[in-house]
């Protein structure tokens, strides 16, 4: 049961902490907690339609090419366009329209929402397949991979959110899809080459790092010149009523932007009432009382803490909620 435990950590938690990163960033007019959660369970859902077009096209000649060849053909047209083509339309199909999507950095957030429930799935299956090794190997490759990847390609979507037309709106989708697209074939091209080309996946990690955080700071001071008249560099114009839905006011500037604790919390309790539902699945054929009461305790005390912390990150929420310092935001 603790293996279990620890198969659900090394898979989760990678993800949650970029959330908790995202989050951070979008203080300044926060996304309804509902909306993201949503998003990032689209996300994990758009893994099946990826996972079962990936297995069609597996019987391809193309895929069984030896060598560097047949790894960039397997990352190039089979894995990475329709795993980043899938988390697009859980932005697209979902989030788009909504009238929460108010300013460009709303692309960033929900874009990696999609990538961190799709690569959080993932990493479960991965990590139950191959072991806790894997999952930690992914941790600091594969998942970072998908949301940075994500991230840079919402920042895209945001823009192209408030495109002045519809046209420069399909050429920013386009290219921000695109993108996401050639980085992912690249990584699962070096990953699957089986050759000393996969020391390359470190600088590209780095690289791949970089352009992310200049996305993410990019959808910040976007954000801040949308609601504060901070100068953009270049700040895309705000759509028409007829291209999008009027942007909401933000809260006002002396409450607290706090929206992101819903998020966690429920996070924390949800990834442990399903630990309980795994160590009570577990518990039920195990004959000695002793046994059974070691397996509780342990996991008293294995989920006391994040427990704890998302009881606390709710009482925290509600008393906001009741005291007026907290606006809803239209979703």
């Amino acid at each position: 049961m603790l293996h279990a435990l620890a198969v659900l950590v090394v898979s989760v938690a990678p993800a949650l902490a970029f959330l908790v990163l995202i989050l951070a960033l979008d203080r300044r007019e926060p996304e309804p907690a509902a909306m993201i959660l949503k998003t990032i369970g689209l996300g994990a859902v758009s893994a099946v339609p990826a996972l079962i077009v990936e297995l069609a096209l597996q019987g391809l000649p193309l895929f069984a090419l030896p060598g560097l060849a047949g790894a960039a053909a397997t990352a190039f047209v089979q894995v990475a366009p329709v795993e980043e083509a899938c988390k697009l339309a859980a932005v697209m199909v979902y989030v788009w329209r909504k009238p929460a999507f108010n300013e460009e950095n709303d692309g960033i957030v929900y874009a990696g929402a999609a990538a961190i429930g799709f690569a959080a799935l993932e990493n479960v299956l991965y990590v139950a397949q191959f072991g806790l090794g894997t999952g930690v190997l992914r941790a600091f490759t594969a998942i970072p991979s998908h949301v940075l990847t994500a991230v840079i390609m919402g920042l895209s979507v945001g823009r192209a959110r408030f495109a002045p037309s519809r046209a420069a709106r399909q050429r920013r989708l386009l290219r921000g899809f695109v993108l996401a697209w050639l980085i992912h074939g690249l990584y699962d091209a070096l990953a699957l080459s089986g050759s000393a080309l996969a020391l390359l996946l470190l600088p590209l990690l780095a690289g791949l790092a970089a352009f992310g955080v200049i996305a993410l700071r990019t959808g910040r001071r976007l954000s801040l010149a949308r609601w504060d008249a901070v100068p953009a560099g270049g700040a895309e114009a705000v759509p028409s009523a007829a291209e999008a839905a009027p942007a909401a006011p933000p809260p006002s500037r002396t409450a607290p932007r706090h929206r992101w604790m819903p998020v966690v919390s429920r996070v924390l309790l949800g990834v442990s009432a399903l630990f309980w539902v795994v160590l009570g699945l577990g518990l039920g054929g195990v004959e000695e009382a002793s046994d059974v009461g070691a397996g509780v305790l342990g996991g008293v005390v294995l989920t006391m803490v994040p427990v704890s912390l998302g009881a606390l990150l709710e009482v925290a929420w509600a008393r906001r909620r009741r005291a007026g310092q907290v606006t809803k935001k239209p979703g």
